[in-house]
């Protein structure tokens, strides 16, 4: 196991047992936060993409000039 495997196992043991130590509440809103901060930064990345949906049939809007 390299120095960096070793620092990095580590860690996340120590972040483990300082979540588990946390009242369940904190715990729960920490999470909720950790989950939405995650879903925004990959909802503007595939947004940054310039993909969009095909317009259905109906939805389609004209221009007018």
């Amino acid at each position: 196991m390299s120095a960096r495997e070793a620092v990095a196992k580590g860690l996340i043991g120590a972040g483990r047992v300082a979540f588990s130590v946390l009242p369940s509440g904190l715990r729960r809103r920490m999470e909720a936060r950790f989950f939405y901060a995650v879903f925004q930064v990959t909802r503007v990345t595939n947004d940054a993409y310039g993909w969009r949906p095909e317009p259905e049939a109906g939805d389609e809007k004209t221009e007018e000039s």
